[in-house]
């Protein structure tokens, strides 16, 4: 009897059917939960590619890979590649009496605009004297003389209103001199003796 019942499919499932089933189980800590962690550990990028900084490393600086690298870069560094001549460049000294020194000095004192206009502003410097009796003050005054209105009209206004007094035009030798200018400008009176040539 105890047989049948240990054998019986009924008395197996008993308790999962009345106990076990409906209960929550869960697998944390199983075989294969735990396998599946360590896979996926394994298969991480993240944890693979690890940045270098995190890992905890000592380089010895006297070691060969160290010491070859830095001399290379010594070699191959521009700045010390040209330091020599940097040094040279900035203290050379050119002697005074080389001859294209001194060509040099003295294309430059010609090209100069400063030097060449240097007696103009030492002039200027001086002053500016000019005396009333210099020929060309004397010259534009005279000039000016010439071409005022003024001074043409001048004497007209002097004369006017004095000519009153005269008897006959030929007393006022200003008037016998405009008839003499008018008869010559007369073209009647150029013509006059051809056409009294003419007519003998």
């Amino acid at each position: 009897r105890n047989r049948m019942q240990i054998q019986s499919d009924n008395v197996y499932k008993t308790d999962y059917n009345s106990w076990f089933k409906g209960i929550g189980w869960t697998p944390l800590g199983s075989l294969d939960v735990e396998k599946v962690k360590k896979a996926g550990l394994a298969l991480s990028e993240k944890k693979y590619r690890q940045h270098p900084d995190t890992i905890k490393f000592t380089s010895l600086p006297d070691s060969m890979d160290i010491v070859l690298a830095q001399s290379n870069t010594k070699q191959m560094s521009d700045i010390n590649y040209k330091a020599s001549g940097e040094k040279v460049k900035h203290k050379y000294t050119l002697n005074p009496d080389v001859p294209q020194f001194i060509q040099s000095r003295v294309n430059a004192i010609n090209i100069s605009d400063k030097c060449y206009k240097a007696d103009w502003n030492k002039h200027l410097l001086k002053g500016y004297d000019l005396r009333q009796d210099a020929i060309s003050i004397l010259a534009a005054k005279a000039s000016r003389n010439i071409a005022s209105d003024y001074k043409y009209k001048e004497s007209y206004q002097k004369d006017k209103g004095k000519h009153v007094g005269f008897r006959s035009l030929q007393d006022d030798p200003k008037l016998v001199h405009f008839m003499h200018v008018a008869k010559m400008q007369s073209d009647r009176e150029y013509k006059k003796n051809y056409q009294q040539i003419g007519r003998a």
